[in-house]
């Protein structure tokens, strides 16, 4: 069995309570017993005292000539009956029974207050101290009720005479006494029950919120994030509450930043794995293309000086081709290595892209193709020439892959740079990945580097880069954020 906190608090309750309640009916019983006790003892004291002097002054009225209590027992026993609607009984000095009187219309005196002869009732306790010359009394309880008999030995002017023995019925006081025990029992089982009642509620109220957050912390445990515990009960329990869902939502912001650093890690891992399938692919085919070819030309008996020339401008291609790729994969790997900020400032995309032009200018005429620069520049703050590097990357995409004898249009808007220039249709695989490594590489002696490398530099400048192909226009934009200093516009 598992002791939850509501069993504990109840359990705890009712072993205090009912300690509490025992106690408390122990000396409810002990003080209305020290109060009977001493209310009996003042009403015996008071009957001897008043008894005694009915005696004296009976004797005064009736002098006897012997014995008193023998030669009047009748007359002194129904007076005396009579007067305290009691049993009553003389003795003589020798313990001896002369007369016993009990009133009738007291039926458990009649049943018990009689007196006989036997040795029992010769040596009944308080008739025994009453021979020795004290007063004494012994309580007696019956099915019916209670007695007392109360026995004191008789003095008229220091004179024993006997003795005088009262059976009085108390069964009402003690009655009294079990019936404020009972009531007091009662009161505290009703009581019990209330308080039972307002503590099972208190604690359910208390614990309501409790299990709410159990099962609110096995549905986080569980992978449930989107729980949101409700609480009002303006007290610890509230804050409490207020506290888990904060801490629910902190937990749920870094379990979605750890999925997105996980995911971005699968991408990267994906990359990787792509990017060193495409490497070594992209290095097999130049190599196996050269590697052909010297086989065949290396034959004893080749002599075809045609097939010759075609091989070596074929191996010269493939050779350059599979140097600018390695070249391309050396700066790659240093710039993804380098831990050393490179130096940034002001860079002015205007002159930039000038001077990339003119520097481009003699392979865009071996095309009979020419630049054409059109808005005004701004600056950014970047690196140089990272930049100047993309720029040549995309300008020499442009040349390579535009139609001969037509202009490249170089556009520079706010904070954008657009390359625009005819070119045959452009398959849709292609366009999708533009900036994907090893996507267009076959002729026009291309790495396939080019592209994927200046997304990575653009986005270290916090800039994007975008391609499209729409009615024979090959277009790709460059947005750089402006350098955030007065002056910087031109």
């Amino acid at each position: 069995m598992q002791w939850t906190i509501r069993k504990k608090f109840l359990f705890g309750f009712f072993l205090l309570f009912s300690i509490t309640s025992i106690l408390v009916y122990q000396v409810m019983k002990a003080s209305l017993e020290d109060n009977s006790t001493t209310m009996i003892r003042s009403e015996l004291t008071k009957l001897q005292h008043t008894t005694r002097e009915h005696v004296k002054q009976f004797a005064l009225l009736h002098p006897p000539n012997d014995d008193l209590l023998k030669e009047y027992d009748f007359a002194i026993a129904q007076e005396l009956r009579k007067l305290h609607k009691q049993g009553v009984a003389l003795y003589d000095l020798e313990g001896r029974l002369l007369y016993e009187t009990v009133p009738l219309e007291q039926p458990l005196l009649v049943k018990y207050g009689m007196n006989t002869t036997t040795n029992e009732e010769e040596i009944s306790p308080e008739l025994v101290q009453a021979l020795k010359g004290k007063s004494s009394y012994t309580r007696v309880d019956y099915t019916e009720g209670t007695l007392i008999y109360f026995a004191y030995p008789l003095y008229i002017q220091d004179q024993l005479y006997g003795v005088l023995k009262f059976t009085g019925d108390y069964t009402e006081l003690f009655a009294h006494n079990e019936k404020v025990l009972h009531n007091l029992a009662i009161w505290s089982l009703v009581l019990f029950a209330g308080v039972f009642l307002i503590s099972f509620l208190l604690t359910s109220q208390m614990i309501r919120p409790l299990l709410q957050l159990t099962k609110a912390t096995k549905q986080i445990a569980a992978g449930d994030y989107e729980i949101d515990v409700n609480v009002k009960t303006g007290d610890e329990i509230e804050e409490l509450t207020k506290s888990f869902n904060e801490m629910q939502k902190k937990i749920k912001e870094h379990i979605s930043l750890i999925e997105m650093e996980k995911e971005k890690v699968v991408q990267l891992e994906k990359s990787r794995t792509s990017f060193f399938n495409n490497v070594t692919h992209e290095l097999k085919t130049p190599l196996a293309v050269i590697s052909g070819y010297s086989q065949i030309i290396g034959e004893k008996d080749f002599e075809d000086t045609e097939f010759l020339r075609k091989a070596a401008n074929k191996i010269r291609l493939e050779s350059d081709r599979l140097n600018a790729m390695v070249i391309e994969l050396i700066e790659l790997s240093k710039d993804q290595a380098s831990t050393v900020l490179k130096e940034m400032g002001p860079v002015d995309l205007l002159s930039l892209v000038t001077l990339t032009c003119e520097d481009m200018n003699i392979k865009a005429c071996k095309r009979q193709m020419e630049f054409e620069i059109v808005g005004h520049g701004f600056f950014t703050h970047g690196n140089k020439d990272e930049l100047r590097q993309v720029f040549i990357n995309v300008l020499d995409n442009a040349i390579k892959y535009g139609d001969e004898q037509e202009t490249i249009l170089i556009a520079i808007k706010k904070s954008t740079i657009t390359v625009c220039n005819k070119c045959a249709p452009v398959p849709a695989s292609i366009i999708a990945n533009a900036f994907e490594p090893f996507i267009h590489t076959s002729g026009k002696g291309s790495s396939g580097l080019g592209l994927y490398i200046c997304k990575q530099i653009i986005t270290r400048h916090n800039g994007t880069i975008s391609f499209h192909y729409e009615n024979g226009l090959a277009n790709l934009s460059i947005k750089l954020p402006l350098w955030q200093q007065n002056g910087n516009n031109c």
